[in-house]
């Protein structure tokens, strides 16, 4: 017992005893020498010699660790007097300092398990209303011991360094990961400025800086100033709901004679819920598109949340970086090439969707394509941008409440207008509102872009194709390019930086011009499955070596980068450049085929799955589930008040699912599905399904 006292002494500073021990470190192992009472840690070289100045002094390190933290000399009078007044009750044993002090975070067990993350206790700290009110401050702090030979102990602490970052870094939607956060209740007078001056001066001697943001602290009650935004926000639900309610009272099941009786029954839940669960294919669906939609959906999803999951704090942190840096995860880690599936979807419905007009007609109404296209994506995209600008921060708070939902909100009022004009992918995510829809807006210029390219590939058929292969190619380029000019990679390799992750959205990700080839995939396909005669008779042996080039296709896009996702991994931009340029290649050859073997009756027993009404009805809320995801990931993240158990099934923990699900559902009755009708009612000289649109 003893000896694993001094071990845990040794290496996360809790000490209990007045002794130090003796402990050499290799390579191999983080115990390589027996445990002597009476000395002194040293951290050994690959030769077994260990350097003087190495030597840290347990006690030394835990003594100076802050058991108290309030601001002693902080800038404002009432602080200094407030800080007093704790001192001196909690010599006192009064009730309320007790509770200040209990509620400022404590070094735990754990740490070097991934136990780092302290919140303390947010509500107790709200809740003091004494002599003193309390503030809870999120400190970030950084420790690096790796400098000072330290090396396992500080991949340990830090959890195996999955994500690289400082407190620098953007944190309301790429997590801090190697940024420990510590909760701190203070006297509400006391600014964040006087907390991080009391911890850096109490904390520099242990090679720990800190940072402290005014953002980051929370009193009770906090009341926001008045907006605005907030007021039109309110006004547009309240509505809403009107509208919802005269439509679905006033609903009689017959058509409406006006224009205002029409719009009534747009909003008709009961209209609504009708459609929704009718099943029944129209004649412009595509088959295999809903499938191919519902499975990438869901690869999206877990994706987003393993993002997620990493904001949150675990007693076994280290587990999860474990998990994540496994051969299999390269599935989650090539998650680009589910965001290539809607792209390729993308490209394939609206040229197919473009190229029916172009027969009916000869030429394309361009103005009413991008008023239906307007309507298709912008009203529940509003929606969601207005709630979580400017209802959501007042619905409830946590420890990190403040950086995922408060200063995600500051974030969108301040750059929400890009976002209306759908050019909010071109500023990358540190400044984009709701950093996930990057994709729409991409989809709407790509969208624009086509426009011009089918009406060219219709009348000169040549030059179209010619257009088309050139721009495919240098968007191709372009990516392989910017892999070596700015050292990024489309692949989430083990190790990479917050920052590399920022730059590799900014300088290619999140550019239509760099992800250009899959979309134009999906275009290309669309034009040879309408224009050519598609199906080809196949034998039971040819359908077998058809689905076995998909699956060998699929799995070499996913699979060939696997050792960029393994721990110890040394970016190399060559590989990283080849994925970035031949993966949207060879992930479109693979939709290309998949679709083109499920439009001609060649999926086998995958027809029962292709054919599922659960799919079909998934289709119908893929858009909302898209959209709300992200807001209740980083709900549930911004009102976590301690540290859980990390096991890889909270990947898909079922209630947080079943909410998307059942917001998304409502999303698209009350807002999605209402707002495509207005079209029709007012633009639309047809009823064609907008979706397809």
């Amino acid at each position: 017992m003893a000896t694993r006292a001094c071990v845990l002494l040794l290496l996360i500073g809790a000490c209990a005893a007045r002794d130090c021990i003796e402990l050499t470190l290799s390579d191999k192992s983080i115990l390589s020498e027996g445990i002597f009472n009476g000395t002194v840690l040293k951290i050994a070289a690959n030769n077994d010699s260990y350097v003087e100045s190495e030597k840290v002094s347990i006690l030394d390190l835990w003594d100076r660790f802050p058991r108290i933290v309030v601001p002693t000399n902080g800038t404002s009078e009432q602080c200094r007097r407030e800080t007093r007044l704790f001192l001196d009750g909690l010599d006192r044993l009064e009730l309320w300092a007790l509770k200040m002090f209990d509620a400022t975070a404590k070094p735990p067990a754990g740490i070097l398990s991934g136990n780092a993350n302290q919140y303390g206790d947010f509500d107790e700290c709200l809740g003091i209303d004494g002599a003193v009110r309390g503030k809870y401050c999120l400190a970030s702090l950084q420790i690096n011991l790796g400098d000072v030979g330290h090396e396992h102990l500080d991949y340990l602490i830090h959890s195996g360094h999955y994500i690289r970052s400082n407190v620098t870094d953007m944190g309301h939607r790429v997590p801090r990961y190697s940024s420990l956060l510590w909760g701190v209740c203070i006297p509400s007078s006391c600014s964040s400025f006087d907390l991080e001056e009391e911890l850096s001066q109490k904390l520099s001697g242990l090679g720990i800086s800190v940072r402290v943001q005014n953002t980051m602290c929370t009193v009770k009650n906090f009341k926001r100033p008045y907006s605005f935004g907030k007021t039109l926000s309110i006004t547009f639900f309240l509505a809403i709901i009107l509208l919802l309610s005269l439509g679905t009272i006033m609903d009689d099941g017959k058509e409406g004679a006006t224009n205002f009786e029409k719009l009534l029954n747009a909003f008709s839940l009961k209209r609504n819920v009708r459609k929704i669960i009718d099943l029944t294919d129209s004649p412009s669906n595509v088959k295999g598109v809903d499938a191919i939609r519902g499975v990438n959906a869901f690869a999206l999803l877990l994706a987003h949340k393993s993002m997620a999951m990493a904001h949150s704090p675990y007693i076994n942190k280290t587990s999860f970086s474990a998990v994540f840096g496994m051969p299999w995860a390269v599935v989650g880690r090539s998650a680009i090439v589910y965001t290539d599936s809607f792209l390729y979807l993308s490209g394939f419905l609206n040229a197919n969707n473009l190229l029916q007009e172009l027969e009916r007609k000869g030429t394309i109404d361009l103005k009413n394509k991008l008023i239906a296209r307007w309507f298709r994506l912008f009203p529940l995209f509003l929606s969601l941008m207005l709630f979580c600008t400017y209802i959501l921060p007042d619905i409830n708070n946590g420890p990190q409440w403040n950086l995922v939902v408060e200063e995600h909100s500051r974030v969108c009022e301040k750059n929400m207008w890009k976002s209306f004009l759908f050019i909010h992918n071109y500023f990358g995510f540190e400044e984009m509102c709701l950093t996930h829809t990057h994709q729409i807006g991409m989809d709407m210029q790509l969208y624009v872009a086509t426009l011009p390219l089918m009406i060219i590939l219709w009348k000169f058929r040549s030059l179209g194709w010619t257009l088309l292969a050139s721009i495919a190619v240098g968007s191709t380029l372009l990516r392989y390019l910017a892999i070596h000019w700015y050292d990024i990679s489309m692949f989430v390799y083990y190790g990479i930086s917050v920052q590399k992750l920022l730059d590799a959205a900014r300088y290619s990700y999140i550019l239509p011009t760099h992800r250009a080839t899959i979309y134009l995939i999906g275009v290309a396909m669309a034009y040879f499955m309408r224009t050519r005669k598609s199906y080809v008779k196949l034998n039971d042996n040819q359908v077998r070596l058809l689905w076995a080039t998909c699956c060998g296709l699929a799995a070499f896009t996913i699979v060939s980068p696997y050792e960029m996702g393994l721990e110890g991994y040394r970016y190399d931009p060559y590989p990283a450049a080849l994925f970035a340029a031949f993966a949207p290649v060879l992930w479109g050859l693979f939709m290309c085929l998949t679709h083109w073997a499920i439009c001609n009756d060649y999926a086998g027993i995958g027809t029962l799955f292709v054919e599922w009404k659960v799919i079909k009805l998934f289709n119908k809320v893929a858009y909302a589930f898209y959209l709300t995801q992200f807001p209740i990931f980083f709900y549930n993240v911004g009102v976590q008040r301690h540290a859980e158990y990390y096991t890889p099934l909270l990947l898909v923990y079922i209630p947080e699912m079943l909410a998307i699900l059942v917001i998304s559902t409502l999303a698209t009755l009350a807002i999605e599905m209402p707002f495509n009708q207005v079209y029709r009612i007012y633009f639309g000289k047809s009823q064609t399904k907008l979706k397809n649109q």
